[in-house]
Order: structure tokens, then sequence, then C-alpha cells
């Protein structure tokens, strides 16, 4: 076994892109609207009558071992409740289900989900608000859990001010790098635009001199639609609003970014994944220096990198802000199941989130614990200890953001990569493809919110 060390960050989505404005502070416990059983009451009634609550999720391997195991810690304390969990394949085969049974009328009692696609099940009032069992005294939140999970992770369960979905799977967007490359080279890790783009320069190597590099400073993943965000965030920019469902992607903040990134695409000292599908198989292989991939590669980079290669990571280099993505999904309950059945997906999601849990679930999976007081827990204490890249999801926590969530948002910005694309290649001016954007885009968004 290769030894590696490595430096993480935090962090998914998502499908991610600017932050939006409607998504509002979550408000600490206030009251009890609704009463619930003690766990005592809970357990002498088990014997009477078991409530059943179904989960459809998209995780596989050692994700869906994880949850399985939660599941049964959570099922042996509460004898009254059967949590199945239920694979639906990968998240465009769980979406497609999901959207299936909800025109059937057939939704399980509660999901993983993104929140970009969790918008039109809310517009249709098919999903439950949790507030109220959050705020309920014994069975909800205490104003401890309130600081301890990000505000960033609950504003993006939040529409209207009520809490419709808690975090779950999360990961951050990070620059991988080869610490020898950059140390032979001289560069230190990038932590501006100006250091990102001069590092560039100096890693990329045409070694046999056919005028196309052999290495290259930083690989990037094959769809910039989705991940574009920080760098038009960073620019004081964001790619559209929530409320009003504006688009931003001819404005000067966004031409800005493209700049930037179209500079170092033009000189050749950046490329896309292509061939290679992640932007970490470079890296790992030794044929380029950077990348830009989600933490959740970490697992990845571990067992496939070259004998001999140690890579490290740090947060996305800064601009005008130093806003960080974060993305992944969450865990809602649709509205279609019993008084009973909510309440124990209820319990269940608590259960799933909480320190020890979120802790473990991150320790066997490549994700981020939703909790900051998961890094003092045992077995994520020692995950750190072991990996101190992982670190880096917590301590940029603060500056971190994730995606709007407007319906038909990612049709938009397939619109906005398919343009981007052109503007890389070199077959079509920026202007031009901006201004194309922008259109097509609005069109793919008013026909998602017609359908």
């Amino acid at each position: 076994m290769r030894k590696m060390m490595l430096g993480f960050m935090a962090a998914a989505m998502v499908c991610s892109m600017a932050a939006c404005g409607s998504k509002q502070e979550t408000a600490a416990p206030a009251g009890t609207p609704a009463q619930t059983q003690s766990e005592a009451q809970k357990q002498e009634n088990a014997g009477d009558s078991q409530v059943e609550i179904t989960w459809w999720h998209a995780m596989s391997g050692v994700n869906e071992e994880a949850i399985q195991k939660i599941a049964d810690d959570f099922m042996a304390g509460r004898p009254d409740v059967k949590v199945t969990l239920v694979n639906q394949g990968g998240y465009l085969d769980l979406f497609d289900k999901l959207m299936a049974s909800a025109k059937a009328d057939q939704l399980p009692t509660m999901a993983q989900v993104y929140s970009n696609r969790l918008s039109w099940y809310i517009s249709k009032d098919l999903v439950e608000d949790l507030t109220p069992y959050m705020q309920a005294e014994g069975a909800g939140f205490i104003q401890e859990d309130y600081d301890d999970i990000p505000k960033m992770f609950f504003d993006d369960g939040i529409w209207d001010g009520k809490q419709y979905a808690m975090p779950f799977n999360k990961s951050m967007m990070v620059l991988y790098y080869n610490e020898g490359m950059l140390e032979e080279a001289g560069v230190e890790v990038p932590t501006t635009w100006e250091e990102w783009e001069a590092a560039n320069k100096k890693l990329t190597k045409d070694t046999d001199g056919d005028g196309e590099p052999d290495v290259y400073g930083t690989v990037f993943a094959n769809n910039l639609s989705t991940d574009i965000a920080p760098w038009l965030k960073q620019c004081g920019g964001r790619t559209m609003n929530e409320e009003t469902n504006e688009l931003y992607f001819d404005t000067p903040e966004t031409k800005e970014a493209i700049q930037f990134l179209n500079s170092m695409f033009q000189a050749k000292t950046v490329r896309f994944a292509g061939e290679d599908k992640n932007a970490n198989v470079p890296v790992q292989q030794g044929r380029a220096a950077m990348c830009v991939a989600s933490t959740s590669a970490l697992p990845y980079i571990e067992n496939d990198a070259l004998e001999g290669i140690i890579i490290n990571a740090a947060a996305l280099p800064a601009y005008k802000t130093n806003d960080q993505l974060y993305y992944g999904t969450n865990i809602t309950v649709f509205n279609t199941g019993s008084k009973e059945q909510k309440q124990a997906a209820w319990d269940f999601i608590k259960f799933l989130t909480n320190t020890e849990n979120t802790a473990y679930f991150a320790a066997q999976t490549g994700y981020i614990p939703v909790r900051r007081s998961a890094q003092h827990a045992p077995v994520f204490a020692a995950v750190l200890a072991e990996k101190p890249i992982k670190q880096l999801c917590f301590d940029n926590m603060d500056n971190g953001f994730q995606g709007t969530r407007n319906i038909g948002g990612i049709n938009a910005l397939d619109a906005l990569g398919e343009q981007l694309d052109l503007v890389f290649s070199g077959e079509k001016d920026l202007d031009s493809a901006l201004k194309d954007a922008q259109a097509i885009g609005e069109k793919a968004m008013e026909e998602a919110r017609n359908n």
C-alpha cells in the first residue's frame, strides 16, 4: 500500500451555482407545535403496531453499506419503526423514478434529492414542512443543533422560511495538486487567480516539442456548466436569481470570469478531462500538476495514484472574494405519508444527521460531515489524524455556498455549458456565446416551469 499524504478541503453539489437570495436564515427553535410520544411510550407500543418508512436513495457500495448500518442502529433502538432502504440506481435514475412516482401518486416516505430538483415538488405541495418537527419539545432540535450545522446547509433546504429538507451527503470543490511537481518547478500552492495562472504556465510541459503539452497545469471536469458558480461568485456575480428566475449569463461579471478561464484554455495551460473522464485521473498518473474536483474524489485518488505521487489539496484560488462551492444532496419527507410515517421519518433523519452518525458516514465514504462537531467525534477524528487534507472541509465552511434551486436551472446551465465549450475550443467568440446562452437558457427555464 502506498502511503499518501493529502490535505483535504471541503464540501457538491450538485449541481452547484450562485447563492440564492430567497434562502432565509434558519430560526432558532421556538415553541412546541406538535406533541410526540416519549421514547418509552414508543417502545411500549412497538408490539401493537410498527410504522414502516421507505427511503429512496442513490447510494451504492460502501455508501449504501454505511447508511444501512445507520438504519439498523436506529431500528435497534426503535422497534416501533421499520426503515426500508431502496436503491434506485444512480442519481438520474432516482430522479426519474421520483418524478414517475409523483405523477402516479405513489411517492416514498422520504428521498435523497438535490434541492434544485426538490423545488418542483415543493411547487406542487408534495413536501412536508419539517419546521414543526424541528421545534417540537423533546423530539426536535435544541440551540446546539442549529449552531452545529453550517447555515449554508440549512439554507439549502429552506423555501419561504420553511425547512423542507435536511443536509445529507455533502462535498466541496477543491484544487488537488501533485506535491512533487510543484516542488520541482519551484511553485507555491496558488491562493489567488493571478498565482494560479502563473503556476499553470510554469507547470505545463511540451516534452516532445510537437506543440501540444504532455503535462498540463490544471485539468477541469468535462462539464463546466454546473461548476461555473465559484468563479462567477468570486467576480461578484451569480448564475441566476432564485426569486425572479432572471439569468445572469450575459453580464460583465460572468464575462470577466469566463475571460480568465478562457485565457488559460487558449494558452494551453489547462484542459478538460476529455477521454480521462474524471479530472483527477491525469493528476494521479502524473500527466497534470493540478485538477479541480470534488472532495468526494479522494478515495479514488488514494487508491489509484501511481507509486511515488503524493497528492494534496487546497481551497480554490480566490479573486475579489473567497467564496468556496459546496454541493450534495439533502433528505426530504413527502407529505403523502401518514402522520405516524412522517414523524418516524423525522426521527430517523434526526438520528441520521446527529454528530455520531454524520461522522461515521463521512469516515466510511468520500463525503464530509454535515456538523462541525463531527471533527471531534472519535471515528472522524481518527480520519483527520491520518488524512489532514480533510480538515479543509471545516476550515472553509464560513466561506461556503451552495447553488441556486430554480426550476429548470439545470436546463439553463446546460445551455451555458454548451456555449462555453465553443468558446474554450476557439469556435465562438465570448460575447456571442454569452448572448446565445442567455436566450437559450431563458427559453429552457420557461419550458421547464411550464411542464
